[in-house]
């Protein structure tokens, strides 16, 4: 809930029905440089990704719009936590 205070930061949850739509396996960082250029970065236990390989970041970006759209809004979303808060509360 404190996270969604801060400015640029939009919480989504995408539902379980989205099942194997939701292409995106790890966590990923896309960066867009002053340039315009892009980079993606993933990491898992074993190691870290970065990539400027412009095929690679085009499908990860790919892949984040079709997660945001798919996903619930970010007000549907925080209200969605509260809830599950409230149910995990003694």
């Amino acid at each position: 809930m404190e996270l969604a205070d801060r400015p640029r930061t939009i919480i989504q949850v995408a539902p379980f029905s989205m099942g194997e739509r939701r292409s995106l396996a790890l966590p990923v960082v896309l960066l867009t440089m002053a340039d315009r250029s892009m980079l993606g970065y993933t990491e898992s236990q074993e190691r870290g990704f970065l990539t400027r390989e412009s095929q690679t970041v085009t499908l990860w970006a790919r892949d984040y719009d079709r997660l945001q759209v798919g996903s619930s809004s970010d007000v549907a979303s925080l209200e969605m936590i509260r809830a599950a808060r409230k149910d995990l509360r003694p």
